[in-house]
C-alpha cells in the first residue's frame, strides 16, 4: 500500500549505510540523475554493478559534474560515457558548483541521497554524512530535490560532455605518496604472501602509474603470467584504511567490490604505518591503531 508519507533517515560512512542507501537508490530506479562537483573513476566502480543494470534495462542515467578544480578526471567522464550515461559539466563561473545530490525515480516514487559525499572513493573511505528521503515523487519535500536537481541540469552554462573534449582520458593514478611506497617495497622484495591461514605467493612483475602487475599460481595457469591490479582498487583500500584505521579483506571484497582483496591486503600491509591486523579475520590497521615499531614514515594521501 503506497502511503503519502516521507521516510528519512541519516547514512553515514561510518557504517558503510550512505554507499548502500547510493546503491539502492539507483537499484530501485527507472531513471537516475546524480548532481555532483567531483566524479571519480573509483566513484564509478563502487556503482558499477547498478549503473550497468541500469543500461541493461534501457534507463535513463544522468551525470552534471564540475571539472573548475581538476578533482573530476577526464578518465571518469569517459568511463561513465562509455556505460551510456549521459554526462553535462557545470562550470558556473561566478561561483562554485558543489552539491552532492543521488536521485532515483520510477513508479511515481523517489529516493534522494543529498549530503556530503561527491561520485568518488569518498562515498565509502571519507568521513561523509547524508540523508536519504524516500517517498511519492510529489511529496514537497522530495519535490523540491527533485525540481532543484532539473533546474541544475537544465541551466544553460552547463554543457554536454564528449570524449572528443578530452585529449587524452586515461585511466585513475595511484595516489601521490602511495605509488612512491608501493614502488619501493616491490623494489625491496617483489614477493609478497596473502594474509589467509594458507598463505599464498604474489610476485610483482610490474608497477606503473595505473597498474600492478601480480603473478600467482592461478594467473599463470589462466594468462601464462601476470595480471593487473588497477590503481582505482589500491586507492579506495588506502583511502579506507587511513581515514577510519581499519580494513578488513571481507569490506574490500563485499563492499568496494575489490575482487583482488588478497592481493591488495597483502601489498598494503607491508607499507610503512600498517599492520596485520591479528586475530582470526584478515584486516588490516593503520598506525593510530597500534603502537609503532620503527617501521617508517607513512606516505603522504591525496585529498
Amino acid at each position: 500500500m503506497i502511503t503519502s508519507a516521507v521516510h528519512v533517515e541519516t547514512v553515514t560512512t561510518a557504517d558503510q549505510s550512505l554507499l548502500r542507501a547510493v546503491r539502492e537508490t539507483l537499484h530501485e530506479a527507472d531513471e537516475a540523475l546524480m548532481c555532483v562537483a567531483f566524479a571519480q573513476e573509483k566513484g564509478l566502480y563502487l556503482l558499477d554493478r547498478e549503473l550497468s543494470d541500469l543500461r541493461r534495462r534501457k534507463r535513463r542515467v544522468r551525470l552534471l559534474v564540475t571539472t573548475t578544480f581538476q578533482a573530476t578526471s577526464p578518465a571518469a567522464l569517459s568511463l561513465a560515457y562509455g556505460q551510456g550515461i549521459d554526462v553535462r559539466v557545470l562550470n558556473p563561473g561566478g561561483g562554485t558548483y558543489h552539491p552532492k545530490v543521488y536521485l532515483g525515480l520510477g513508479g511515481g516514487r523517489a529516493s534522494a541521497v543529498v549530503g556530503s559525499a561527491n561520485l568518488t572513493g569518498g562515498l565509502f573511505s571519507n568521513v561523509e554524512a547524508a540523508v536519504r528521503l524516500r517517498g511519492l515523487a510529489g511529496e514537497p519535500a522530495i519535490r523540491g530535490v527533485l525540481d532543484w536537481s532539473e533546474a541544475l541540469w537544465s541551466d544553460g552554462r552547463a554543457e554536454a560532455w564528449q570524449p572528443a573534449l578530452a585529449a587524452d582520458a586515461g585511466e585513475e593514478t595511484f595516489a601521490p605518496g602511495l605509488y612512491e611506497a608501493l614502488r619501493a617495497e616491490v623494489a625491496r622484495d617483489r614477493v609478497f604472501h596473502t594474509l589467509g591461514r594458507a598463505p599464498r605467493v604474489n610476485v610483482v612483475t610490474e608497477i606503473n602509474p595505473a597498474q600492478l602487475y601480480v603473478e600467482t599460481e592461478r594467473s599463470r595457469d589462466k594468462r601464462g603470467g601476470s595480471e593487473p591490479i588497477p590503481a582505482w582498487m589500491f586507492n579506495l583500500a588506502w583511502e579506507r584504511l587511513r581515514t577510519h584505521g581499519r580494513l578488513a579483506n571481507t569490506e574490500l571484497l563485499n563492499d568496494l567490490r575489490v575482487h583482488r582483496s588478497s592481493a591488495v591486503c597483502a601489498i598494503l600491509s607491508r607499507l610503512p604505518g600498517v599492520k596485520k591486523e591479528e586475530g582470526r579475520r584478515i584486516g588490516l590497521l593503520w598506525g593510530r591503531n597500534f603502537r609503532k615499531t620503527g617501521n617508517g614514515s607513512c606516505p603522504s594521501e591525496r585529498g
